[in-house]
């Protein structure tokens, strides 16, 4: 089961205060009839401003949410260059052995605590979809497997990324890549990342992203 992001669970909040002004008018309206026409006036006014400010906040929350997202992205961004610039070995150390499934559990946590909204989960497909604060499509492939991902293995995410017209791809292989591999995936914008580049990702995300983000 998808967890519940806290934005949904903000936005369900909002929605069943706004739902429960909004019965409220009908119950004045319609099934107040033994109250006073001034107090069923004022509970009118009351449910009425309760409502626009429930629709309000909501409006308001969408707008935060997506500042947010474009700030930590661009900070997240910003800070795993510099780390990969640098060399610097990362301080997580990736869980060994992992499960397929759970490598990519973490991609997801990754990316969304960065900013990066989630178009699907991979259950069906074989690629994440992310859609990141500029609306723009990336694509993340994770494989976990013994040996170094071969060049033909890397093949699909760039087809993929041509199909959909991603700006970016992710292929995560803690086993690494093949030095033919590597120096194929220079020249593109596929990030090649293996156990250690994987650790400056989550790395990242845990500094600079927020868990209200996920």
């Amino acid at each position: 089961m998808a967890k519940r992001g806290h934005r949904t669970t903000l936005d369900r909040i909002l929605l069943a205060i706004t739902a429960l002004f909004v019965l409220g008018g009908f119950m004045a309206l319609g099934f107040l009839k033994n109250v006073s026409q001034e107090n069923r006036a004022l509970f009118i006014i009351v449910s009425s401003l309760g409502m626009l400010g429930g629709l309000g906040a909501l409006l308001f929350v969408h707008a935060i949410w997506i500042r947010l997202r474009a700030w930590t992205w661009q900070r997240a961004m910003a800070g795993w260059h510099r780390r990969y610039q640098v060399g610097s070995p990362p301080k997580f150390i990736l869980p060994d052995p992992l499960a397929e499934s759970e490598l990519t559990e973490l991609a997801v946590q990754t990316y969304s605590r960065i900013g990066y909204r989630l178009a699907n989960r991979g259950n069906a497909d074989m690629f994440l979809r992310l859609i990141n604060p500029e609306g723009r499509t990336e694509l993340v492939a994770c494989k976990q497997q013994a040996e170094p991902v071969e060049l033909h293995q890397v093949y699909p995410l760039e087809l993929e990324m041509k199909r959909v017209k991603a700006v970016r791809g992710f292929f995560w292989a803690p086993a690494g890549f093949t030095d033919e591999c590597i120096e194929w995936g220079a020249h593109r914008s596929i990030v090649l990342a293996d156990r250690i580049e994987i650790g400056r990702w989550v790395e990242c995300a845990q500094i600079k992203g927020l868990r209200w983000l996920e």
